[in-house]
């Protein structure tokens, strides 16, 4: 199923408040919305997963199915992020 995930940022020092951190499109399962870890690492940053929303399309005229998550993330001190 076409899936999108977009990474939101609610708390971070080198980001402003609700900013786009990053989207990508993928095919995925319809259970991806689980598989999404608790740990993002983007840029050499690492972000705690706060939240996520699903929201399922079922059109049905063309029989196509999509998903849009949104993840709201803050950002982890690097005191705390292991590799």
């Amino acid at each position: 199923m076409k899936t999108t995930v977009k990474y939101m940022v609610l708390k971070s020092k080198d980001y402003q408040l609700g900013t786009p951190l990053f989207e990508e499109s993928l095919d995925a399962d319809s259970d991806y919305f689980t598989q999404i870890p608790a740990i993002i690492h983007y840029q050499n940053h690492a972000f705690q997963v706060k939240s996520k929303e699903l929201v399922h399309k079922q059109i049905f005229d063309d029989f196509e199915e999509s998903q849009t998550i949104l993840v709201k993330v803050i950002a982890l001190a690097e005191d705390f992020v292991k590799d």
